[in-house]
């Protein structure tokens, strides 16, 4: 449990409750930032204020935090950010604990055996 978490005042509260619906929003998603340059990017937990973690893409691309929140589009749609993807060449979403739980397994899809 982090600092703030033990915290009761209403900013304390607000910022836990940002943190708690951004992760799970961007849950097994890419993200896709608003603006003119529409890239998808992988999606990296980073340390936010007071412990608290905020999803961001994982090319560590600058971002205003407080903008991403709830204006960044978490998609489906494959990762196509060139610093993303040198990171790790898997365009898919990948399985990050968010919240302390098993991770889900990672299926395959192709053919399957009759």
């Amino acid at each position: 449990m982090t600092a703030i978490e033990r915290r009761s005042d209403p900013t304390s509260l607000l910022l836990k409750h940002m943190s708690e619906r951004e992760c799970a929003r961007f849950r097994n998603r890419n993200l896709r930032q608003p603006g003119a340059r529409r890239r998808v990017h992988a999606v990296e937990l980073r340390n936010w204020i007071g412990g608290l973690k905020l999803p961001s893409p994982a090319c560590h691309q600058p971002l205003d935090a407080l903008a991403l929140a709830g204006r960044s589009e978490a998609v489906t749609a494959l990762v196509d950010c060139a610093k993303c993807l040198s990171r790790n060449p898997d365009p898919f979403a990948p399985l990050t604990v968010v919240d302390g739980g098993q991770l889900a397994l990672k299926l395959e899809t192709g053919d399957s055996a009759e």
